[in-house]
């Protein structure tokens, strides 16, 4: 079982680590959710690595043996989810279809996550709008008790004034929001792999057919109905999602083609990813690449984006 680029040992070594990880994901699966979120990255790095995928995935499902211990149940089957993911998100990174590769996997947690909620108000006996509702009510107890020892009285009474709003408002678009931060996760996974796959992420970009989808968005935003302008809210949250990534595809190319350092680089990054009005702007740099092909303006005189 030799490593493509290394030794044996260093296999081994590699192996054995992605193999902790793993069990203590299933274990202890609060403590280890930062590499939880990180698996489907992790399981791609693993597989490129062994000469044979048949390996790949028997290291992959040895960890998954726990769902018959009492007790870990819920997390190898969280588990089993993402190394799903990992395979898919692997199969498309391979054929090269990086949107793919980031779009199914984040529409199959996604499905799983409705597929929770529904199962867990089920039991409870609410609908699923009243079990997320519930959550966000003890979440924003929590933000409460905090700011209740943080806070001058003067601000904390404007806090409980609008803490109605905020919360009608998060459970509004909680779907939205819930797409966002999974497609998120998905291409932090990309990027992942992207470190020792040959993997063109500079070179994302959605289809041209992505803009129905943000048209049909707006629109509903813009009707006087309860039920189609939440949706319409929702659905333009994720679709700019989609084109922020495209936008930082082009900020990533022209910071490539201007040459500049790998600090100057973080640190634009870190600002995009800090300031809202920025991270605005980077998704309707996105938005109309659709239109005017950024990337082909700035490329360089050889001709390939990379």
């Amino acid at each position: 079982m030799p490593l493509k680029a290394g030794s044996q040992k260093t296999l081994w070594i590699f192996n054995g680590v992605f193999l902790f990880l793993c069990f203590l994901m299933i274990t202890a699966t609060e403590e280890a959710l930062p590499f939880l979120l990180c698996l489907p990255g992790l399981y791609s790095i693993m597989s490129y690595r062994q000469t044979s995928r048949t390996i790949a995935l028997a290291l992959a499902l040895a960890p998954s043996l726990l769902i018959f211990v009492p007790g870990l149940m819920v997390g190898a089957v969280l588990y089993l989810c993402l190394i799903g993911c990992g395979i898919v998100l692997h199969k498309l990174i391979d054929k090269g279809w990086i949107g793919l590769a980031v779009f199914i996997p984040a529409c199959m947690i996604f499905g799983l996550c409705v597929l929770g909620i529904s199962f867990a108000a089920y039991q409870k006996g609410l609908t699923s709008q009243a079990m997320i509702a519930e959550w966000v009510r003890d979440l924003m107890d929590q933000v409460a008790s905090v700011y209740t020892k943080t806070l001058s009285p003067k601000v904390l009474d404007e806090f409980r004034l609008t803490r109605p709003v905020m919360e009608s408002r998060f459970v509004q678009l909680f779907w939205g929001i819930s797409g966002s931060f999974i497609l998120s996760i998905m291409w932090l996974n990309l990027l992942i792999a992207s470190r020792v796959r040959a993997v063109k992420v500079r070179t994302w970009k959605s289809p041209d057919w992505m803009v129905v989808f943000f048209i049909l968005a707006s629109a509903l935003v813009l009707v006087q109905h309860d039920l189609m302008h939440t949706i319409g809210l929702n659905l333009l949250i994720v679709v700019s999602q989609i084109y922020f990534f495209q936008g930082l595809a082009i900020v990533a190319t022209a910071a490539v083609e201007l040459n500049w350092s790998r600090l100057i680089r973080w640190v634009i990054y870190l600002l995009i990813l800090s300031q809202i009005y920025i991270m605005i702007g980077v998704a309707a740099l996105g938005l109309f690449d659709t239109w005017f092909n950024f990337r082909e303006m700035i490329r360089n005189k050889k001709g390939d984006v990379t």
